[in-house]
């Protein structure tokens, strides 16, 4: 079927999307992946001046941290080295998926930031305070009650297994003492 802005003998376009192919690098992510891999190796360094016992496990984290951070360099250049197919919407841009990561950083507004750096804040100030076995599970707790809006059920339960992950890995596993926080 033709329409009398179309040619006999050819189809008509899709009214809503057209379809091109681009290689893009996505620069960005590249950066804050070398960023971290950099920052993961130097704390791997600083931990190797440490005691066998007191620096094996911040190089086990820091190593695995610079491994990932590398591995999603590569995967990120390998995936801008293929042709992408990027479909163009002449549909609005708001009408892009909310659960999208990059439509989330680009329409958060102030306040929902603020809230997350609140939240963030209120960890680390936890841990100075109270210290990783206190801090852990009441965050946890407070941040799926409050914030996520979660079962009571749930949210005790999540607690309780972020305690147990933390005090078998450090207290028995690997026999370190975390700080225990000011007041205790």
């Amino acid at each position: 079927m033709t329409t009398p802005d179309t040619p006999a003998g050819t189809a008509p376009a899709a009214p809503t999307a057209r379809q091109k192919t681009e290689h893009r690098l996505p620069v960005v992510d590249i950066v804050i992946s070398l960023g971290l891999a950099a920052l993961f190796g130097n704390a791997f360094w600083i931990a190797t001046e440490w005691s066998e016992r007191a620096g094996l496990f911040p190089r086990m984290v820091t190593l695995l941290g610079v491994a990932l951070a590398l591995l999603h360099v590569v995967m990120l250049l390998l995936r801008a080295r293929r042709a992408v197919p990027v479909v163009e919407s002449r549909v609005d841009a708001d009408d892009e998926a909310e659960g999208d990561v990059e439509y989330v950083f680009a329409h958060a507004g102030g306040r929902v930031w603020a809230g997350s750096l609140a939240w963030v804040a209120a960890f680390f100030v936890g841990l100075y305070v109270v210290g990783l076995f206190v801090t852990a599970p009441l965050f946890a707790f407070t941040y799926l009650k409050l914030s996520v809006r979660r079962s009571w059920v749930f949210s005790l339960v999540y607690a309780a297994v972020v305690f147990a992950v933390l005090y078998l890995a450090f207290e028995v596993a690997l026999q370190l003492q975390v700080p225990p926080g000011l007041f205790f």
